[in-house]
Protein backbone atom coordinates (compact mmCIF):
# COMPACT_ATOMS: atom_id res chain seq x y z
CA UNK A 1 0.00 0.00 0.00
CA UNK A 2 1.44 3.16 -1.03
CA UNK A 3 1.92 5.98 1.49
CA UNK A 4 0.95 9.56 0.67
CA UNK A 5 2.81 12.62 0.15
CA UNK A 6 2.13 16.30 0.27
CA UNK A 7 4.16 19.47 -0.19
CA UNK A 8 2.26 22.50 -0.21
CA UNK A 9 3.68 24.75 -2.55
CA UNK A 10 2.27 27.53 -5.11
CA UNK A 11 1.12 29.95 -1.84
CA UNK A 12 -0.52 33.34 -2.63
CA UNK A 13 -0.66 36.43 -1.08
CA UNK A 14 -2.75 38.92 -1.19
CA UNK A 15 -2.35 43.02 -1.22
CA UNK A 16 -4.84 45.40 -0.83
CA UNK A 17 -6.49 48.20 0.75
CA UNK A 18 -7.28 48.47 4.23
CA UNK A 19 -10.70 48.24 4.72
CA UNK A 20 -13.07 45.28 3.27
CA UNK A 21 -12.53 41.81 2.90
CA UNK A 22 -9.52 40.04 2.16
CA UNK A 23 -8.82 36.60 0.55
CA UNK A 24 -5.53 34.30 0.48
CA UNK A 25 -5.48 30.84 -1.50
CA UNK A 26 -2.60 28.51 -1.29
CA UNK A 27 -2.73 25.13 -3.14
CA UNK A 28 -0.79 21.77 -2.75
CA UNK A 29 -0.51 18.72 -4.12
CA UNK A 30 -1.32 15.27 -2.18
CA UNK A 31 -0.18 12.51 -3.97
CA UNK A 32 0.86 8.84 -3.43
CA UNK A 33 4.24 9.02 -2.10
CA UNK A 34 6.35 8.21 1.01
CA UNK A 35 5.21 10.77 3.39
CA UNK A 36 2.33 11.89 5.51
CA UNK A 37 2.20 14.91 6.70
CA UNK A 38 2.32 18.34 4.70
CA UNK A 39 3.38 21.88 5.54
CA UNK A 40 3.13 25.26 4.31
CA UNK A 41 1.84 28.62 4.40
CA UNK A 42 -0.34 31.68 3.36
CA UNK A 43 -0.36 35.71 3.46
CA UNK A 44 -2.56 38.45 3.31
CA UNK A 45 -0.52 41.75 3.39
CA UNK A 46 -2.34 45.37 3.47
CA UNK A 47 -0.90 48.62 2.31
CA UNK A 48 -2.10 50.41 5.49
CA UNK A 49 -1.27 49.49 9.24
CA UNK A 50 -3.97 47.45 10.62
CA UNK A 51 -4.03 48.97 14.25
CA UNK A 52 -5.62 52.52 12.57
CA UNK A 53 -8.52 50.68 12.43
CA UNK A 54 -11.05 49.73 14.74
CA UNK A 55 -11.40 46.02 14.09
CA UNK A 56 -9.87 42.97 11.73
CA UNK A 57 -11.40 39.24 12.12
CA UNK A 58 -10.92 36.39 10.25
CA UNK A 59 -13.67 35.41 8.25
CA UNK A 60 -13.54 31.89 6.69
CA UNK A 61 -10.83 29.12 6.39
CA UNK A 62 -11.84 26.36 4.48
CA UNK A 63 -9.86 23.38 2.86
CA UNK A 64 -11.06 21.97 -0.69
CA UNK A 65 -10.40 19.51 -3.52
CA UNK A 66 -9.98 21.65 -6.64
CA UNK A 67 -11.33 18.82 -8.72
CA UNK A 68 -15.10 18.56 -8.59
CA UNK A 69 -14.58 14.63 -9.26
CA UNK A 70 -13.14 14.68 -5.70
CA UNK A 71 -16.12 14.15 -3.53
CA UNK A 72 -14.82 13.80 0.35
CA UNK A 73 -11.40 15.04 1.88
CA UNK A 74 -11.33 12.25 3.76
CA UNK A 75 -7.61 11.72 2.49
CA UNK A 76 -6.56 14.83 5.37
CA UNK A 77 -6.71 13.37 8.50
CA UNK A 78 -6.04 16.62 10.15
CA UNK A 79 -4.69 20.22 9.57
CA UNK A 80 -3.81 23.20 11.91
CA UNK A 81 -2.66 26.67 10.84
CA UNK A 82 -1.30 29.23 13.04
CA UNK A 83 -0.58 32.80 12.60
CA UNK A 84 3.33 33.54 13.19
CA UNK A 85 4.46 36.61 14.52
CA UNK A 86 8.67 36.41 15.14
CA UNK A 87 8.75 32.87 16.53
CA UNK A 88 5.55 32.89 18.11
CA UNK A 89 3.11 30.69 16.93
CA UNK A 90 -1.38 31.42 17.78
CA UNK A 91 -3.52 28.15 16.81
CA UNK A 92 -6.55 30.30 15.02
CA UNK A 93 -8.04 26.93 12.81
CA UNK A 94 -8.02 23.44 12.81
CA UNK A 95 -9.81 20.10 11.73
CA UNK A 96 -9.58 16.49 12.52
CA UNK A 97 -11.37 14.02 11.46
CA UNK A 98 -12.61 15.39 8.17
CA UNK A 99 -16.62 15.24 7.42
CA UNK A 100 -17.27 11.86 5.12
CA UNK A 101 -18.87 12.74 1.54
CA UNK A 102 -17.46 16.57 1.95
CA UNK A 103 -15.37 18.33 -1.17
CA UNK A 104 -15.13 21.56 0.55
CA UNK A 105 -14.70 21.76 4.24
CA UNK A 106 -14.88 24.74 6.94
CA UNK A 107 -12.07 24.70 9.25
CA UNK A 108 -13.29 24.97 13.11
CA UNK A 109 -12.15 28.40 14.40
CA UNK A 110 -9.75 28.29 17.79
CA UNK A 111 -9.42 31.60 17.49
CA UNK A 112 -12.26 34.23 17.14
CA UNK A 113 -11.05 37.58 18.64
CA UNK A 114 -9.81 40.62 16.62
CA UNK A 115 -6.38 39.62 14.27
CA UNK A 116 -4.99 43.07 14.08
CA UNK A 117 -2.62 41.76 16.98
CA UNK A 118 -1.14 39.08 14.42
CA UNK A 119 -0.03 41.67 11.50
CA UNK A 120 3.32 42.77 11.69
CA UNK A 121 5.11 45.10 8.93
CA UNK A 122 6.58 43.75 6.32
CA UNK A 123 10.34 43.90 6.29
CA UNK A 124 10.13 44.34 2.41
CA UNK A 125 8.50 47.10 3.31
CA UNK A 126 5.23 46.55 1.17
CA UNK A 127 2.77 46.41 3.97
CA UNK A 128 1.64 44.52 7.24
CA UNK A 129 1.15 41.33 6.73
CA UNK A 130 -0.73 38.56 9.03
CA UNK A 131 1.49 34.83 8.16
CA UNK A 132 -0.45 31.74 8.49
CA UNK A 133 1.34 28.45 8.81
CA UNK A 134 -0.19 25.11 7.81
CA UNK A 135 0.40 21.58 9.43
CA UNK A 136 -1.56 18.21 8.55
CA UNK A 137 -1.51 14.44 8.16
CA UNK A 138 -2.69 12.57 5.54
CA UNK A 139 -4.48 9.12 5.67
CA UNK A 140 -1.84 6.52 3.70
CA UNK A 141 -4.48 3.84 3.32
CA UNK A 142 -6.30 6.16 1.09
CA UNK A 143 -7.26 5.16 -2.44
CA UNK A 144 -6.12 8.44 -3.95
CA UNK A 145 -5.63 8.77 -8.50
CA UNK A 146 -2.35 7.60 -9.47
CA UNK A 147 -2.02 11.16 -9.76
CA UNK A 148 -3.09 12.08 -6.81
CA UNK A 149 -5.56 15.77 -5.84
CA UNK A 150 -4.77 18.85 -5.72
CA UNK A 151 -6.11 21.09 -2.54
CA UNK A 152 -6.71 24.61 -1.98
CA UNK A 153 -6.56 26.10 1.64
CA UNK A 154 -8.84 29.50 1.39
CA UNK A 155 -8.36 31.94 3.83
CA UNK A 156 -10.38 35.39 4.34
CA UNK A 157 -9.89 38.10 6.52
CA UNK A 158 -12.67 41.41 7.04
CA UNK A 159 -11.32 44.83 7.99
CA UNK A 160 -13.35 47.45 9.73
CA UNK A 161 -12.33 51.11 9.57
Amino acid sequence: MPLLLAALALASTGCSLISGEHEAETRFPVRPGSATTFNGWSEITLTQNPQQVSSAELMYVRVEAESEDIKDMGFVRSITGDTKVGEQLTRIVQKSPMPAGERIVPLDMVYEGDIRQFFYEDPEGEGWTIHVVWNGEVDPTYPLPPDGVWVKVKLAVRVEE
